[in-house]
């Protein structure tokens, strides 16, 4: 998704979304059309996202399976088990609502801190260091932005191993994530995109709920930005020394990441190729590789996870790198 299609749909969005902080008895699950919904002080019924019934699942302490089969199987135990606990609770909750649908259940502690809002001010700092938006995401559940920086740019391996600093900034909405603000490189040879967690800075969605997107949180993004920015020669000193970090044997040691990090045997076969196509044996060829791979997957967030953990192995400390080519 573009800049220009994000900041439209987030527009539109903004008048459609309502948010209440209730007390559990004005809280109703109920059937429609053999389908679960909510009333909220006994008005009409309001769609439930999936999202958003996995925290009512998890608010509640019934076991999401069990949720799950009530939720197809059989509707009106789950009313009945959802109503139960909600009187039984006693609690105060707040809800997020998206036109006649709920899209969050959540604490009533929880902070609002909305996608637009986060979008405007990162792109009042991104402004200064001259950063152009690479490629955006929006789902029920998160904002994803890629972000670089030309103005950041310098090599690993030799001059033409070009590499640009940029940021990849993640928010929620729906309490599923906290404002994550990670540093992200983009190797100009390949397209390539490495997501360094280990060095991250975040603002957790935890205050008041009817505080905002408040000055406290618009300055530490902005200080977010400009000292992850500032690390980008420390990035780049970390990957040309993870170069000179020799592996012994490449197929073996992609196979341990397969494993340790649980991914498909697809993902294996794609991580193995980019390796062939480029077959530097040492940390920095297998993150590229990893990388490189990342471009197949056929989801944003798929993809998304291949570039973090690239800059896991990256981050790894000497021992814990050997240790995983030793295995």
């Amino acid at each position: 998704m573009k800049l220009e299609s994000l900041i439209k749909e987030l527009e539109q969005q903004k008048p459609l979304k309502w948010d209440e902080k209730l007390h559990s008895s004005e809280i109703r699950m109920a059937l429609a059309e053999n389908m679960p919904r909510f009333q909220i002080r006994s008005n009409g019924f309001l769609s439930i996202r999936e999202s958003c019934s996995n925290q009512i699942a998890e608010k509640l302490e019934i076991p999401l399976k069990y949720y799950r089969r009530m939720e197809e199987s059989a509707p009106e135990l789950l009313a009945r088990n959802v109503n139960t606990w909600l009187e039984k609770g006693d609690k105060d909750y707040f809800i997020r609502g998206l036109g006649d649908s709920v899209r969050a259940f959540l604490s009533d502690r929880y902070r609002v801190i909305d996608h637009l809002d986060v979008l405007m001010c990162a792109l009042n700092e991104l402004q200064a260091h001259s950063a152009e938006i690479e490629d955006c995401y929006l789902s029920e559940t998160e904002l994803n932005i890629k972000v670089k920086s030309p103005d950041l740019r310098d090599f690993v391996r030799h001059k033409d191993d070009l590499m640009i600093g940029g940021i990849f900034l993640t928010n929620s909405e729906t309490g599923h994530k906290a404002l994550w603000v990670e540093p992200r490189l983009f190797r100009v040879k390949c397209s390539n995109g490495l997501i360094v967690e280990e060095m991250v800075t975040r603002e957790i969605h935890v205050g008041n709920g009817d505080e905002g997107f408040d000055e406290i949180i618009y300055l530490s993004l902005r200080r977010s930005i400009r000292e992850l920015f500032a690390k980008f020669g420390e990035i780049i000193q970390t990957l040309r020394e993870s170069s000179e970090i020799k592996v012994r044997n490449p197929q073996k040691l992609i196979s341990n990441v397969v494993e340790h990090y649980r991914l498909s045997d697809s993902q294996r076969d794609n991580i193995l190729m980019a390796f062939g196509a480029e077959p530097e044996a040492d940390k920095y060829g297998i993150a590229n590789a990893l990388t490189l791979a990342a471009q197949k997957e056929e989801s944003w967030e798929k993809s998304v996870e291949m570039e973090r953990i690239a800059g896991n192995l990256i981050a790894l400390s000497l021992e814990e790198f050997k240790a995983m080519d030793e295995v």
